[in-house]
């Protein structure tokens, strides 16, 4: 008489398939946790290099920091202040890239944003733009032309932003803060009066909407803030959207769009804290809402 092979019952294979189910369940999760929390390490930590940079220039300045001319958001920064930033922490372009946000620096349209299209910038990018442009050599540039050009970056600074006129002005105007405080924009490291509670980099966090007023500017109102479909200068040139960084898995207010988990902040004094989405407020309209 044959011996019958033996095998797995349907029950046995069932209760196999249902633990390995749970494991997965379990892992998963975790899994994308650590990959979130390990984005935010290293954009905490580009954010303390970019700082370093800029508190060195200004040990070497009088104080000064590299100030921004040009542009018009707090994600504009003209390729002269992130060239002075660059050389004086020794770090590279992609020290500015978060790994939060889909973009590149090593993309011409963002990188080198105002100076595509510009006759001296050699070769010419394609007329219709569609996939990423290749970077040009700046050496070419002078000063003027660097302080003139702007970078659409994943950070936002919050520098004095002077205009060209002689005396230079504050393009910044009288502008105040939603919550009617009255915002600082930094000129000098040294003159502040409180450079550990001074914001001065941060996640590039930005809505198309406000949030409500009730709410202390934190709660999104009915349809969400959109944080992920905001149309400025990349939408006008590439149909490209401006996006937050760190979007979480959650919803925006009730909305199909997804809401941001929170963002990396930086201080004048060099330290970088995380803080949650129930920790960042709505601070400032320009074009768009910005958020710390």
């Amino acid at each position: 008489m044959r011996n019958r092979s033996k095998g797995f019952t349907l029950i046995e294979l069932l209760v196999v398939i249902a633990i390995i189910g749970l494991l997965l369940s379990i892992l998963i999760p975790a899994l994308g946790r650590a990959k979130e929390y390990s984005r935010r390490i290293i954009c905490s930590t580009n954010i303390r290099s970019q700082a370093q940079g800029v508190r060195l220039y200004a040990e070497q300045n009088d104080g000064s920091i590299p100030l921004n001319e040009g542009g018009n958001w707090f994600q504009d920064l003209s390729f002269w202040s992130s060239n002075q930033i660059i050389r004086y922490s020794g770090i590279g372009p992609e020290s500015f890239d978060c790994p939060g946000n889909k973009r590149s620096v090593l993309d011409a349209r963002f990188w080198q944003f105002s100076w595509v299209g510009d006759p001296d910038f050699q070769p010419p990018a394609p007329g219709i733009v569609t996939s990423p442009i290749e970077l040009r050599p700046e050496t070419g540039l002078s000063e003027a032309r660097q302080r003139q050009e702007i970078r659409v970056m994943e950070y936002i600074y919050l520098f004095e932003r002077m205009n060209n006129a002689n005396p230079p002005v504050s393009m910044y105007g009288n502008r105040r803060l939603l919550s009617g405080r009255e915002p600082i924009w930094i000129t000098k490291i040294t003159t502040l009066a409180n450079s550990s509670a001074t914001v001065m980099i941060a996640d590039n966090t930005v809505s198309q909407t406000s949030a409500t007023s009730a709410s202390g500017y934190n709660a999104a109102p009915p349809g969400g803030c959109n944080f992920v479909e905001i149309q400025g200068g990349l939408w006008s040139m590439y149909q490209i959207y401006d996006m937050s960084n760190h979007l979480s898995r959650q919803h925006d207010g009730g909305a199909a769009r997804r809401d941001v988990s929170g963002a990396n902040i930086g201080y004048a004094d060099g330290h970088v804290i995380w803080k949650n989405r129930s920790e960042i407020k709505c601070q400032i309209q320009l074009g768009q809402y910005f958020w710390w």
